[in-house]
């Protein structure tokens, strides 16, 4: 008889781990409503995202993000970390425009090296130990921390996998678009003005960006611009106005449109 497998609803600020252990039959036929992280410490299988079959390996790292769907058939010898993050939880990760843009662009399977597999697995059970705090607040902050830990290690993988990619798989025109992007996001958020420094029309740059990047060149721009609100609103002591003329917002108003259109949350309840 098939194993029927209930989800439990997930609140936007909390994180949940489960173990996978051995045959594991998971059929969803729905779009995820959560971001799910999956560390295979061994295994075998397969893992369908999207209707697009990924083999299951030892030391790989999967990414699911809403608005997905995923199955996966798992083999005897699979020992596997399961989280599931909710979408405030999400937004909150520094790595999230990097993983957004390999699951868009690229195959969304990291093969870890033996070193940064066991720093991401040490985390996990960090992870796994502190969901078992009983202080519900204390257990908030805590994994909240942990997941910035893991968001951390992650990005700088996503970073080399991208220039990596870049380099190899698309014009040098386009990383260099890209270099220019994070120095200058804060004082210049017009495509035309990179186009102009990369000597070439706007559309043009705009084709390179949506063919090779699934983007276009004003996402790639706000995709930055999203992540500097975010770590301002996380990480600094500023308040929300003086972070809105430091991104080169006019007012409040226009920056707190722009931060909720892009995250789902205003600047405050982000802040939160």
């Amino acid at each position: 008889m098939e194993k029927l497998k209930i989800e439990v609803k997930l609140a936007d600020d909390q994180v949940s781990y489960r173990q996978i252990v051995g045959v594991d039959e998971f059929n969803k036929t729905l779009n995820c409503t959560y971001f799910l992280v999956v560390l295979f410490c061994e295994g075998s299988g397969t893992h369908f995202i999207n209707d697009i079959p990924h083999s299951i390996g030892k030391n790989q790292l999967h990414f699911l993000f809403p608005g997905q769907k995923h199955s996966w058939t798992t083999g005897p010898e699979t020992v596997a970390h399961k989280i599931v993050v909710g979408n405030k939880v999400l937004e909150m990760l520094s790595g999230i425009n990097e993983f957004k843009f390999i699951t868009n662009n690229y195959d969304p399977i990291f093969k870890l090296s033996a070193p940064v597999f066991e720093i991401i697995n040490s985390e996990i059970e960090n992870i796994e130990r502190d969901l078992l705090f009983k202080d519900e607040e204390t257990r908030r902050q805590v994994i909240h921390l942990r997941m910035d830990i893991l968001s951390a290690i992650l990005k700088k993988e996503a970073e080399n996998l991208i220039e990596k990619k870049v380099d190899m798989e698309t014009k040098p025109l386009l990383k260099k678009f890209w270099d220019l992007v994070q120095k200058n996001f804060l004082i210049e958020k017009q495509p035309s003005w990179y186009a102009g420094q990369l000597i070439v029309s706007p559309n043009y740059l705009n084709i390179l960006c949506q063919r090779h990047l699934n983007s276009t060149a004003t996402e790639v721009i706000h995709n930055r611009l999203t992540q500097e609100a975010k770590d301002q609103l996380r990480y600094s002591e500023k308040t929300i106005k003086e972070i809105t003329y430091s991104l080169g917002f006019y007012s409040v108003s226009a920056f707190s449109r722009f931060f909720k259109n892009r995250t789902g949350f205003t600047p405050t309840e982000y802040r939160s």
